[in-house]
């Protein structure tokens, strides 16, 4: 008997989970729930993305162009020594708070869709 009962509660929790995105309706319990959920996931995953590919890759171009020549091989070279260390101590706290801005405002108005747990350049 405490198996059927166990069994039963399992289903309806999966069927209830499974059906969360077609209740999504951008806003009030869902929304707070998919927004929740997207910041357990994006804000760590904002964190890692930033710190090793978004802030080393923009400081270090950033110090080429302004050392005179973005192309330039010995500008890039001195700007990818100095902006790699630099944007990876920077990209850590900066991920974080790209992470759970974004998962505030894609999982709050498209809570528990696929853009609501992928932190993209596309969104800054």
């Amino acid at each position: 008997m405490k198996n059927q009962v166990l069994s039963l509660f399992a289903a309806a929790a999966l069927t209830t989970i499974a059906s969360l995105p077609a209740m999504a309706d951008g806003g009030g319990p869902v929304g707070f729930l998919g927004a929740t959920t997207a910041t357990i996931i994006d804000t760590p995953e904002g964190m890692v993305v930033d710190s090793l590919y978004g802030c080393p890759k923009k400081a270090s171009k950033g110090l080429a162009e302004a050392f005179g020549d973005e192309n330039g091989w010995k500008q890039q070279i001195v700007g990818a020594l100095i902006g790699i260390p630099t944007g990876i101590v920077f990209g850590v706290p900066y991920g974080a708070f790209h992470g759970m801005h974004h998962a505030w405002t894609t999982g709050w108005d498209k809570p528990f869709s696929g853009g609501s747990f992928i932190v993209s350049d596309s969104d800054k």
